[in-house]
């Protein structure tokens, strides 16, 4: 005869694979686990920058956000989330023969005050250049560096004291793209929400000896 405790400890588990289908939900669903390397530089720091004839760098416009969310594909993506659905008007594009391609985005404080949580905590005189974007056939045509370098001398004529940015510990390409920029590394940031969907994380900030 079978024991109630067996009995018992099978029912629940029988319970609780009906409840929590693992089969069919994925740990991303759950768990939100992201480690970045953090990158930086001020105004001391950051090489000397040429402009480039090729590409028409600029500060996109609310109108021509709007109008880009209705389009199709990455770009089009960024409008709607970060514009229309956040609020967030400060992308930068850059054209080339009058085609975007490439976005960025630039964020104080306040862009992260928009969004469900911050990656990174920004105090008074920091950005943090995000989002960035290039068409895959402009790809090894030197625009993100370029872009990064762009936006990092606009923003200390602005008075910025420091631009960060983040790439994950995984994406070298990505990471390659900022140090060619002249940003260093800093050190690493994680941060993990559970559930995934969840507006709260818990935010580990570590910065290397120097």
């Amino acid at each position: 005869m079978e024991k109630p405790r067996t009995t018992a400890i099978a029912f629940a588990k029988a319970n609780l694979k009906r409840l929590l289908p693992f089969d069919r939900i994925s740990m991303s669903s759950l768990i939100d686990l992201n480690r970045l390397v953090l990158f930086g530089c001020t105004p001391e720091e950051i090489p000397s920058f040429k402009f480039r004839t090729d590409l028409d760098t600029r500060k996109m416009a609310a109108e021509d956000l709007s109008a880009l969310a209705y389009g199709s594909g990455r770009f089009a993506d960024q409008a709607r989330l970060y514009h229309v659905k956040r609020g967030i008007d400060t992308a930068y594009g850059a054209y080339l023969n009058e085609e975007l391609v490439h976005m960025s985005w630039v964020y104080t404080a306040a862009e992260y005050a928009k969004e469900p949580f911050p990656r990174l905590v920004l105090e008074e005189g920091e950005v943090e250049i995000v989002n960035c974007f290039t068409l895959d056939k402009c790809r090894g045509l030197g625009i993100y560096p370029y872009m990064i370098q762009f936006l990092s001398n606009l923003q200390f004529q602005n008075g910025v004291k420091r631009v960060y940015m983040m790439a994950n510990c995984k994406n070298e390409a990505s990471q390659r793209g900022i140090i060619k920029a002249g940003l260093k590394v800093l050190g690493r940031v994680t941060y993990i929400r559970i559930p995934a969907s969840s507006s709260r994380s818990i935010y580990y900030r570590r910065y290397q000896e120097t």
